[in-house]
């Protein structure tokens, strides 16, 4: 057997190396810091921008007036024929302007009344919720739903009574304080 003129041509492909620095799990990474970065500058902005916003300070005040607001409800909700002196002392420190003028007023009767119908009412908070806030006038308005258990002397347990209270709040130079409150009746449908 002869060959004429066979020649084999070898034609081999010559890939260049990728340089090392270029590997995906290398580029995944710089992507994952520079987002990571990116992230943490606008946190840090915006922490900074509330630390400056103004809403922070009315928020605290709107969670203040509804912290003050709850206690004193319940204290002008509070009832004990057994303590009547105290209740009204509890009464006449919750409140300023019209409301403590009437507490004040008609100290001598609500004390005959207190201890004449023997009653102890414990008053619980449901919910409360600030409708208005006036910082620059330092008024407030709060609604809340109130359960009050009552029990008379004399007879057995206690009967839940339900309420939504409307209050009317003042700042005063020893805080906020109760210059309004009454009863909202209940809409029927």
């Amino acid at each position: 057997m002869t060959t004429v003129g066979s020649t084999m041509e070898s034609t081999a492909t010559v890939v260049a190396p990728r340089p090392r620095w270029l590997s995906p799990l290398l580029l995944g990474a710089i992507a994952l810091v520079v987002a990571a970065a990116a992230v943490a500058v606008w946190f840090g902005v915006s922490w900074a921008r509330a630390g400056n916003d103004s809403t922070v300070d009315r928020a605290q005040s709107r969670d203040e007036v509804a912290r003050i607001a709850s206690s004193a409800i319940v204290t002008f909700h509070t009832l004990d024929f057994h303590k009547a002196d105290e209740t009204l002392s509890n009464w006449e420190a919750a409140s300023t302007g019209p409301l403590h003028d009437q507490v004040v007023g008609s100290k001598d009767s609500s004390k005959k009344t207190i201890e004449a119908a023997k009653t102890v009412a414990k008053p619980t908070v449901l919910s409360l919720a600030v409708t208005d806030l006036n910082e620059f006038d330092g008024t407030a308005t709060v609604i809340a739903a109130v359960k009050v258990d009552v029990s008379v002397d004399g007879q057995q347990g206690q009967t839940p009574k339900f309420l939504r209270i409307q209050g009317s709040m003042q700042r005063t130079g020893s805080g906020w304080k109760l210059s309004g409150i009454g009863q909202v009746d209940f809409a029927r449908s």
